[in-house]
């Protein structure tokens, strides 16, 4: 479909339909839909000659313009990703913070990963060798994890907060513990929660590439130094 291009104001546009006369071009399916569409929209518009024309912004409430209403706009229908705000605002430091953007994308070179490329890769789970490892096992699932966070989130006075045995998403156990305290302890815990899942892929490495045992204890005094002292 194409409209033909005329001068004419509005007004003249409306006057007895004249705008119907300037479409041209094949009228599809889709096209027919819009056209009716438009006409209902027009059907109802009736001009006041003696009345200057106003403009609205619809996309404030206050029907002004603003770079903050606009830019907004440019997100309507897209994808929100939920977890942003727990992964930046908080107290974890920036590099912690890029690894939780990598494990909430599943970018994460665990053994589910490596078998998926074709490159050589453990067996089971190097902290607990129980089952193949997925970033969910690694951070959530797994024995060792669970375990980890329980004694970790105990420090804290937290361990309510620790994932339980039916845990399988490590963002779905994240999102419903944050959801849980508020305030500067939501903030608090969600840097936590950060620098033990940083800590804990850093010793699962240290497992596969240096022969390291796996220790709750070791990953505990790691997080709880950054906590104190910072990276």
């Amino acid at each position: 479909m194409a409209v033909k291009a005329r001068k004419r104001k509005v007004s003249d546009a409306l006057d007895n339909r004249k705008w119907v006369s300037d479409i041209r071009g094949a009228l599809t399916v889709t096209v027919l839909i819009e056209y009716i569409h438009l006409w209902e929209l027009l059907s109802t518009v009736v001009l006041q000659q003696d009345v200057e024309d106003s403009h609205v912004w619809q996309l404030s409430t206050c029907g002004q313009y603003t770079t903050r209403s606009a830019y907004k706009a440019l997100f309507i229908g897209a994808v929100q990703f939920k977890p942003w705000e727990r992964i930046w605002k908080n107290w974890a430091p920036g590099k912690c913070k890029f690894f939780m953007w990598t494990v909430a994308h599943d970018r994460c070179w665990t053994t589910d990963q490596l078998a998926r490329k074709g490159l050589p890769h453990p067996a089971t789970c190097p902290l607990c060798d129980q089952t193949q490892e997925t970033i969910d096992h690694l951070l959530v699932s797994c024995v060792f994890a669970r375990q980890m966070w329980f004694t970790m989130l105990q420090k804290f006075g937290q361990q309510v907060l620790a994932p339980g045995l039916d845990e399988e998403s490590f963002e779905d156990w994240w999102a419903n513990a944050s959801e849980r305290v508020a305030g500067q302890v939501q903030k608090g815990l969600n840097s936590i929660i950060i620098l033990g899942a940083w800590n804990l892929w850093n010793h699962r490495n240290c497992c596969v590439f240096d022969g390291a045992s796996p220790s709750i204890t070791s990953i505990i005094a790691t997080t709880l130094k950054i906590c104190i002292y910072g990276l």
